[in-house]
């Protein structure tokens, strides 16, 4: 069933809780959802994803512009429209800044999956040469095209960007990006890591994809946000 615009929003919040709890933002990010069979989205606005409230979440269309709320919109909006319209099957984008998987995107090593969760970056992850902000929509349409078909694109030097088909799938890949991240570097540090071939990611992929361990996992991640806030 498709989620209300209601849900949606509520959704926003809880993922930009999460990014936050876990560290995978802190004063900047931003995420976004596609609202069913439209051309406008809902977005987080140029506010710490700790901070904001529902209040606060804005209406965007395909062409860049705020057409509900009052808060500006993220510097790098274009991010968000370009590959919405490039991609429609991707419902969700976050927008994050990774501390290990960042390391990656300055390197030559290749980061590649080499543990059940990091499955879903078979190949490596793709990573996007242009050190820029991505401020207008010719940088947002080059990103897009360096996302490809992955889940996650590395922006050189400048965070990362996960995708999905819905707002816990984009949040869930942008943890398992830094946690493939984070272990990738560790196995680095002691010997020669052992990527997973491409037919052992794919089974791990459809294990951890399936609706039943996305629903726990994204319940799992907000059940500890909500524990703080009591």
């Amino acid at each position: 069933m498709e989620p209300t615009i209601q849900q949606l929003r509520q959704d926003l919040i809880s993922a930009s809780r999460i990014l936050s709890d876990q560290k995978l933002v802190k004063g900047f990010g931003h995420i976004s959802a596609r609202i069913a069979r439209s051309d406008h989205f809902v977005m987080t606005p140029r506010i710490s994803l700790a901070i904001v409230k529902e209040d606060d979440l804005l209406t965007m269309n395909l062409a860049g512009e705020v057409v509900e709320g009052r808060r500006p919109a993220p510097f790098e909006a274009w991010l968000h429209t370009a590959i919405m319209k490039a991609k429609p099957e991707i419902n969700a984008i976050a927008r994050v800044h990774a501390l290990v998987a960042n390391m990656f995107s300055v390197t030559d090593r290749k980061l590649e999956p080499v543990h059940n969760h990091g499955s879903f970056f078979s190949g490596g992850v793709p990573v996007f040469s242009t050190p820029d902000l991505i401020s207008t929509q010719a940088l947002g349409e080059e990103v897009a095209k360096t996302l490809d078909d992955s889940p996650a694109v590395l922006l050189r030097g400048n965070g990362q960007v996960t995708v999905g088909k819905s707002i816990p799938e984009a949040v869930m890949m942008a943890i398992y990006l830094e946690e493939a991240a984070q272990i990738l570097y560790g196995a680095l540090q002691i010997g020669k890591p052992i990527p997973l071939t491409p037919d052992e990611s794919t089974q791990r992929q459809r294990e951890a994809l399936s609706p039943v361990d996305m629903e726990r996992a994204w319940d799992y991640y907000k059940s500890q946000i909500e524990s703080r806030s009591l």
